[in-house]
């Protein structure tokens, strides 16, 4: 969540204007993350999520605000959109398309080390919206997935040192054998980072950003989460947290046959993949008036770290 996009006064008046909201009373710029502009909205009616999407297609949008309505509607608590009064969920606003969503309680793990406790309803909470996902009729293939990874890469590489291009080179080679469309899959969070999970009395009061999910294995979901909530500073693995993390979800949803013996190889994905999302955040930069570039740096020791165990 970042800001690229200002919205005045009069522009927000207008949009609003085809919502029961009441009257806007504040809007805070969100600083945190990368893709899209997000504001806190205040309005006579209660706290809101103001979204403009800034790259991705008009067309794509209303994907990914079906699927937080339709998890919510299942009992995961993700932000469903608000709609206007004549039932539409995306509007425009400053030549952006835009929609509101509801703002969620609690507040997410900054800069500390998640407990085995919030681990552990982390994993339980990704296996129960894996299931709940399971019967959603959209098809959205995962925008970040292993096409994306050889476009970006092709990208990247001009820009790289030689250690990192020959990194990159060697994994590429290793990871394009590896199965993806065989294991249980579905709809898939695609960033569920500690800071897009917010926690109010110690348990899991909303899952937030899912402007990266898609169609990909449930199992490459659950080694995102376990790269992001259970690395150590070096990027080696808390193997105690890893497996607080596999017990948790797998009591939910059974890891099945075919899914044995991948999951240090997706962890080992999954570590390219945001390895590559923060390069490429780093070498083609976008303006904007509050952003966040995370340090590439970071998962590139835990890519490294990964590519111990396969």
């Amino acid at each position: 969540m970042s800001v690229y996009t200002d919205v005045s006064a009069p522009a927000l008046a207008e949009f609003l204007s085809h919502y029961d909201l009441g009257v806007p009373k504040a809007l805070e710029g969100i600083g945190a993350g990368t893709e899209n502009s997000n504001f806190f909205l205040q309005t006579d009616s209660g706290r809101y999520v103001l979204t403009l999407f800034e790259r991705l297609p008009a067309a794509e949008i209303p994907y990914y605000l079906h699927v937080t309505e339709w998890l919510s509607q299942r009992g995961i608590p993700c932000p469903a959109p608000v709609h206007a009064r004549d039932g539409t969920i995306l509007r425009e606003l400053c030549d952006k398309p835009a929609a509101i969503v509801h703002c969620l309680p609690g507040a997410s793990i900054v800069q500390r080390c998640p407990s085995d406790s919030e681990v552990a309803a982390a994993g339980a909470l990704l296996a129960r919206m894996h299931l709940a996902g399971a019967d959603f009729a959209e098809r959205h293939p995962n925008p970040a997935g292993w096409f994306w990874c050889q476009h970006t890469a092709r990208r990247l590489s001009p820009k790289l040192s030689p250690a990192e291009r020959a990194l990159l080179v060697e994994e590429l080679e290793a990871q394009k054998a590896w199965p993806r469309d065989k294991v249980p899959g579905g709809v898939i969070h695609a960033d569920l980072f500690p800071d897009n999970v917010l926690f109010q009395d110690d348990a899991i009061s909303g899952v937030i950003d899912f402007y990266y999910a898609g169609d990909d294995a449930w199992l490459y979901d659950l080694a995102i989460l376990a790269n992001a909530w259970c690395s150590l500073t070096d990027g080696s693995l808390d193997k105690h947290r890893a497996a607080t993390l596999w017990r948790a979800y797998a009591e939910i949803r059974p890891i099945e046959r075919a899914e044995h013996g991948l999951w240090f190889p997706y962890m080992r994905a999954a570590a390219l993949r945001f390895w590559l999302l923060r390069l490429e955040a780093r070498h083609f930069p976008r303006p904007g008036a509050m952003t966040e570039c995370r340090d590439p740096e970071e998962y590139r020791r835990i890519l490294a770290c990964r590519r111990e165990f396969c």
